[in-house]
Formats: structure tokens, sequence, C-alpha cells
């Protein structure tokens, strides 16, 4: 079939050349099943192939094929007169076609060792049915999308092809003995495991061990500076030569690059806010020193207004393509991030659990290091020493739940400019699955938009 051709077929339609199942495939599986013996039960090497639903073609035959696992998961056996009862119970045996069509199913089956073979078969069906899907979903969203959203109507359908492409049934490396990779996991410990980003405050560095797959969500009040933070973790990230990406949901490109350039150069940034003859001879001597190294960093920026886990997704696969390795991704904030559903009835305590739990899942595919900015409730403020702690994350518990490391933001001359303490930040690291919990505490230098170690350093323009 051409493009051409391809492109007439009217929507909703499917072209009479690809096939789209194999009913003699589902037979043979669910008769296999029918058949199960106490020394060969092929229904777990169904259940390791098939998706939970969705891979029948035959709606009968997904019905019973519920009604198998059903009594498999309470260690029944999975034969007819077991499945005639079971079906008989839910009222679904007459639909299916009663008992004469499980004789007829038992009678198809294939071998036993032939049930993970035609699984597969039936699977792969499946998917060709969800891709033709997709496709047609896609050039209704092509034909029904206004010049002004085209983009976004192609992230959505990248996300869906994505997220298909990205199968998870039929994995057999999640699942088995822990003799099977033990050998190998022990000969890897002989290397040490580099980090797969940094932050640059060198205390934290050896606390958090940031690996591929992490999530790390940076928490505080407003004000206690996250953006100076996580903008100084892409600085020193990029600088190691890793790749990173920064999703600017709050702040626009002018007030983040004044900030690179304030933080790097060591200029006020209140005179680069202002700007004009406010920016002196110095300020400009110093940009020019740095300007070069700036030039030269793997650092994006993304500005996007309406930022979804399938544009991260997206922009993470990009660069893993041009750089060849996962990049350090930072969002700020994570509760202004919109799903990709587009759902107006979800509450904001569904919509960022839903955008959690799926840039968890982004993390893990990619082996991207995400790291979030989020704002707590006002439960600190009501506490003694306002210290906050990881059940004060608003919106969701769903962000303490899927994050590897949280770091929450703490300032004492935020309440009290007397404070003994002033010029001092403390990063709380209240959750930590590599390493301990503990606090770190930093040198805060808002007026440069950045956070440093309390210890010297050796930065000639300091």
């Amino acid at each position: 079939m051409t493009v051409d051709q391809a492109l007439d077929i009217p929507v909703g339609a499917q072209p009479a050349d690809v096939p789209s199942a194999s009913l003699e495939a589902e037979a043979a599986v669910l008769g296999a099943c029918l058949m199960a013996t106490p020394a060969y039960d092929p229904v777990v090497d169904a259940m390791q192939v098939l998706a939970d639903d969705g891979d029948w073609y035959d709606g009968g035959h997904e019905t019973i094929w519920r009604a198998i696992v059903s009594l498999h998961g309470r260690s029944k056996p999975t034969g007819v007169p077991m499945v005639e009862a079971e079906l008989r119970r839910g009222g679904s045996l007459a639909r299916v076609g009663g008992t004469l069509r499980l004789s007829q199913l038992a009678a198809q089956a294939c071998g036993p060792a032939e049930a993970t073979h035609y699984a597969e078969v039936v699977h792969g069906y499946a998917r060709l049915r969800r891709y033709q899907a997709t496709l047609v979903r896609g050039m209704q969203m092509a034909r029904q999308a206004d010049p002004g959203n085209v983009s976004e109507a192609m992230a959505a359908h990248q996300t869906e092809l994505e997220h298909l492409a990205a199968d998870t049934s039929g994995g057999d490396d999640m699942f088995g003995r822990l003799a099977d990779h033990l050998d190998d996991h022990l000969m890897g410990l002989e290397t040490t495991v580099e980090a797969a980003a940094v932050t640059g405050l060198s205390d934290l560095d050896m606390v958090l061990k940031m690996r591929p797959g992490n999530v790390i969500v940076v928490a505080g009040r407003p004000a206690m500076g996250k953006s100076a933070a996580t903008l100084g973790v892409a600085l020193a990230n990029a600088s190691s030569g890793r790749p990173t990406l920064v999703h600017s949901l709050e702040m626009g490109r002018e007030e983040v690059t004044n900030r690179i350039l304030s933080s790097t150069a060591r200029v006020g940034l209140h005179h680069l806010m202002e700007g004009g003859p406010a920016v002196t001879d110095d300020d400009w001597s110093r940009i020019a020193r740095r300007l070069p190294d700036l030039k030269a960093l793997p650092l994006w920026l993304d500005y996007t207004p309406r930022v979804t886990p399938g544009l991260i997704r997206s922009r993470i696969k990009a660069l893993i393509r041009q750089t060849g390795r996962a990049p350090l991704v930072i969002i700020d904030y994570i509760q202004l991030m919109y799903t990709d559903q587009r759902n107006n009835r979800q509450t904001t305590y569904e919509r960022v659990s839903e955008v959690s739990r799926e840039i968890k899942i982004i993390a893990e595919e990619t082996g991207a290091v995400i790291i979030c900015c989020a704002q707590l409730n006002r439960g600190s403020e009501h506490r003694e020493g306002k210290r906050p702690q990881a059940s004060d994350l608003r919106d969701s518990g769903q962000l303490e739940q899927d994050a590897s490391g949280i770091i929450l933001l703490h300032r004492e001359d935020a309440y009290d400019p007397e404070s003994p303490r002033a010029g001092e930040s403390d990063l709380i690291v209240g959750k930590n699955r590599n390493g301990p919990t503990c606090t770190v505490t930093v040198a805060h230098q808002f007026h440069y938009a950045r956070l440093r170690d309390m210890s010297p350093h050796t930065d000639p323009d300091d």
C-alpha cells in the first residue's frame, strides 16, 4: 500500500489487506489453558505475554480468558467444568457460546510447550490493532487541528505512539529468578558507579548519589530559593559535560538568562534586571570572560507554557538521539504541569498525581534523572522552628511516594532577619533511596541567584 492510498482511506475504516487478528491462535491459547494439568500449567506462560485486557479480538474469548485468570488466581483448576461454572456464576456462559463452545476450544488446544508462542501471536495482533487505531486517531486529530495548535496535536500523537512502542507485556527480562542476574550484578560491583548527575554542591553530591531513573523533588515555601537551587544544579551538571534540560514554567527566557549570567559571572542580578547604565563596565568584563564557556554548555532550555509528560518524554528522547546519553531534566515546577489527557473534570489532586506518576515512568523508561521543583503547603508555617517536612508537599501525596529523593529548602533568616544564621540555607534531605537522610547547609547568594558550598572554593570571579 502506498502513502497516497493510505491517505485515501476514510477515517474509521481499516485496509482490507491488513490482518487484525488470528482467531485460531486465540482458540489455541484458550484451549491449552482449558486442558491444563498439574504437571504443566500454560496459564502462567500466557499471562506473562498477554496484557491484562484488550489483547483478545473476540469478545467471547476475552470473557473466557478472564474466567480462567480469575480461577487461576484463586488456585482453582482451569478445566472446562470449572470455567463453565465460573461463567455460569457470572451470567456470561450463554454469551460466549455455552458448554459446546468451551469443548470446541479444548479440542483446538495447542501443545503445552506452544502456549507461549501462540500467546505472542495474539499479543502481536493486538499491538497491530492498537497501532492501526492510533494512526486513525492521528489522522482525525490532523483533520480537526487548527493552525494554532499543530505542535500540540503532533506532540499528543507522538506521545500515544511512544506509549504504544513501550510495550511492557511479555518482558521476560522483568521476571526471573534471583540467580539469573546475580553474577552480572556482582561483576558490576567491581566498577565504581558514576553518578548520573551532579548538583555542584559537594556535600549534597556525597549524600544524594543520583542514579538513572531517579526522580528528585526540591520543595519549599515561596522565596526559599527553589529556582536558584535547581538552576545552579543545571549549570553545574552541564559544566561537567552532561546534557541538561530545563523546563521553566514559572520564569521567562529573559529572567532565566539573567539568572544564569548573574550566577556564573558573579554580576548583581538587580543590575541585569534593570539593564542599561546599571550594568557596569566591570559587569560586562565578567560576562565576557564567562561567555565562551556558557555558549559551549550542553544546556537546553524549554519555555513552553503548557508542559505535559508527553512533551517531556519527546524532549528527552530527542536529546538522547542528539547526545547519546540521557539528560538531567529540571521542571520548575511540577504543580504547573498539565496532563496529556486534557480532562477538565480532573481535580488538582488528580492532575498532580497523574503527572507525578507519568514523570516517574518517563524517568525509568529513558534513564534520565528528573528534578522537580514543588510547592509546600502552609503546614510548616504553624510548626515550631518552621522547618518543612515531606508531608507538607502541596496538592498530592503521590509526589512523596514517587520521588527517589526529597530535598526541602529552609532558611531561618526568611522568618527572622536578625538570625545568627543569616545567609545560610538548609537543604533537608527528607527522603533518600540512595543514601542517608540528613541536612546539608549551604550559603545562599540570592543577589547572584545561586547557592554555594560553605567551604572555600577557587572560582576566579569570587
